[in-house]
């Protein structure tokens, strides 16, 4: 494995942003940056100038293919083709495809001062058999990634490292075996990245997968402390407030690592299957974040409008799904424009780039308004709906469910979001969030009263219950989504 980069322990972070005519030429290193570094760098420096936002991806490609035999098609395809997506690396690219690919985007990402984002996908026994399955075997995967990180050596980027295939360890299609095999692949990867100054992260599943502390133990098998830390909610729908309330737990048990969540498709919440869930949304657009937590930023990996799986209707994985994607854009919450982020100044360095990619799969959440199939990003967005979670809902007593949570709507932080509890189509109450709750204030800086914690009678029996905060401005209601509880 590769364990030397260009510069040293702190210039590594910084982007070259010297241009050569035709391919990105690896220059050779001469000190391997070490994992503190990597670890200890602010997101305005991994990230800075904010994603990269690719001319040739697989949405720009769509809207150009789709303008004539499917008009509305093409629109909800420019309007995600606006949004920096993932650039994906997985055994559909090797060899010269593999360089090609990989120096496109970063050759674009230069040209722009923003920062790639690449996705490594081709571990041995990818899915486990499922819809995405495939990889290499353990010897071509290593040689696959010293290759990728011999093209990212001297260059700004940022590398999402196999999605699921930590919180898969769980599903009992993967083998006994595999356990092992993961953590030496997982690590020697992460180390292979940190080296050459490129900040990667792993997988942590999501919130409703792994317990915290399970996934922190994997998250340390695998070498989390030699990677700048794990990410949530790839390919997943789960709002953002509840994600970031679970990366918040993993990274204190695993020494403060960053994350990333993906919020491609998480713009309406959980929509009841991880599998093309009906009536989901783009979430918040993508951005470099600074909010006094681990959280690094919001991103969009998975590429919305690309299919899971032959299932809900959708074509193969992989596969661009129109309908998929119109229905993304009509119910999109992309939240306020970003505020732009400025590249420190970086030295020029000898020779360099030309990579740029489009690729395949790849996908945030804060509130806000629907984007038209052909509109820009909007600059300002005066209202957002109410960010909530719920924490839990329990039947404690005969004929009684006991629902608690949090809730709070940046229009107006001094005012209490109401709850609205809904069992079997009914309305049953509507209370104030208006509990103490200083963890939610540590993470948000937004006060500390906006818990709730609503008792309300319930049928004995298996119950559907929903939760909604009712938003306070104008950024409309914010659905905390259904559970199932057994009422005594």
């Amino acid at each position: 494995m590769r364990r030397t980069s260009l510069l040293g322990t702190t210039g590594a972070l910084s982007a070259l942003l010297a241009l050569a005519a035709g391919a990105l030429t690896p220059t050779t290193a001469t000190a391997a940056t070490s994992a503190s570094t990597v670890r200890a760098a602010t997101a305005a420096t991994l990230y800075a100038g904010g994603p990269y936002r690719s001319d040739t991806s697989e949405a720009a490609k769509q809207a150009t293919a789709l303008a004539t035999s499917d008009p509305s098609g093409a629109a909800a395809a420019r309007t995600i083709a606006q949004y920096p997506v993932a650039t994906w690396l997985g055994d559909w690219a090797q060899g010269a495809t593999l360089t090609k690919t990989i120096d496109a985007a970063v050759a674009g990402a230069e040209r722009t001062g923003t920062t790639p984002v690449f996705v490594t996908y081709a571990i041995p026994q990818r899915d486990c058999g499922g819809y995405s399955a495939g990889g290499f075997d353990e010897s071509t995967y290593d040689a696959w990634v010293d290759q990728i990180a011999a093209r990212l050596a001297g260059h700004r980027a940022v590398v999402i490292v196999e999605p699921d295939s930590l919180a898969m360890l769980s599903n009992s299609a993967c083998s006994a075996t595999l356990d092992e095999q993961r953590y030496r692949i997982l690590s020697r990867e992460v180390a292979a990245f940190t080296a050459v100054g490129v900040a990667s992260y792993l997988d942590a599943g999501n919130s409703n997968w792994v317990p915290p502390a399970v996934m922190a133990s994997r998250l340390d098998r695998a070498g989390v402390q030699q990677a700048r830390g794990f990410f949530t909610n790839v390919a997943n729908y789960y709002p953002t407030a509840q994600e970031q309330a679970y990366a918040e737990r993993v990274s204190a048990a695993t020494g403060g690592s960053h994350y990333v969540i993906d919020t491609s498709r998480n713009g309406q919440g959980w929509r009841g299957t991880w599998c093309n869930g009906p009536g989901s949304g783009l979430g918040t657009s993508p951005r470099v974040v600074s909010d006094g937590t681990a959280l690094d930023a919001l991103l969009w990996v998975k590429t919305p409008g690309a299919s899971d799986g032959t299932c809900n209707g959708g074509p193969a994985a992989g596969k661009w799904w129109s309908a998929f994607a119109q229905s993304l854009v009509a119910n999109a919450r992309l939240g306020t424009a970003p505020t732009a982020t400025t590249a420190p100044a970086t030295p020029t360095a000898s020779a360099t780039p030309g990579p740029t990619a489009s690729a395949t799969p790849t996908p945030t959440a804060s509130a806000t308004p629907k984007p038209t199939a052909s509109a820009t990003p909007a600059k300002r967005q005066p209202a957002v709906a109410p960010t909530a979670h719920r924490d839990s809902a329990v039947s404690g007593a005969t004929g009684k469910v006991t629902v608690r949570g949090w809730a709070f709507d940046r229009d107006d932080l001094q005012q209490s979001v109401t709850i609205r509890v809904v069992v079997g189509g009914r309305v049953l109450a509507a209370y104030p969030a208006n509990v103490s709750r200083p963890d939610v204030d540590r993470v948000y800086r937004v006060g500390t009263r906006h818990g709730f914690a609503i008792t309300v009678g319930v049928p004995s029996g298996k119950r559907s219950v929903c939760l909604t905060a009712v938003g306070i401005g104008r950024g409309g209601d914010t659905a905390i989504g259904c559970t199932t509880v057994t009422v005594r």
